[in-house]
């Protein structure tokens, strides 16, 4: 079943035109009624994930002129939420903790096929095989849904995401396509899953 994927390289918070033809994207095909799941499990502290969910929800909201609602998701019901949800947005924050969040849920993955998936640096990185954990300057493993390897932030030496640390990552199971993500830069991937 083909699902979407919309890779963003981070930094929502910028005013950029790719940040916003990144939502009008993420929302072109949404209908009224339509639900979106938005996932801020990257966010470890229950404030900041309000925040986020909050500032992220009046980004979509922004792109589109459709009559959608906005979800915020709960580890304990995800893959129910996904399977009810026309689309899915998932933020930045602490990959790694939402990667092993979610590792193992069958379930969850079930869900997401045949649904438009954006995500944005740690959102980006989920799915992947392979991704560049900037705070480890390590390369991490992904879900390993989607056959990429993933760098975002790509050219931020604050998140030593630089052409000196590319090599690290090209290291590492060469076999899948490498994504080089700047910031507020995005791609979209079609896949069969």
């Amino acid at each position: 079943m083909k699902t979407t994927f919309i890779l963003h390289g981070g930094m929502l918070s910028y005013e950029n035109p790719h940040n916003d033809a990144f939502f009008k994207e993420f929302t072109k095909d949404l209908k009224d009624g339509d639900k979106v799941l938005f996932i801020g499990l990257a966010r470890r502290n229950e404030e900041d994930r309000q925040r986020i969910y909050e500032r992220d929800k009046g980004y979509i909201l922004a792109q589109t002129d459709k009559d959608i609602t906005i979800e915020g998701a709960e580890l304990e019901t995800i893959a129910e939420q996904a399977a009810a949800a026309d689309a899915i947005f998932i933020t930045g924050g602490d990959t790694m903790a939402m990667v092993d969040d979610l590792r193992g849920n069958e379930a969850f993955i079930d869900a997401i096929k045949g649904k438009v998936i954006a995500g944005s640096s740690a959102g980006a990185y989920l799915f992947s095989q392979y991704y560049w954990a900037c705070s480890g300057n390590a390369v991490e493993q992904g879900l390993g849904v989607i056959p990429y390897r993933v760098k975002a932030h790509y050219g931020n030496p604050e998140f030593n995401s630089t052409e000196e640390t590319l090599p690290i990552i090209e290291a590492v199971h060469p076999e899948y396509e490498l994504l080089l993500l700047p910031e507020c830069e995005w791609l979209v991937k079609e896949i069969e899953l």
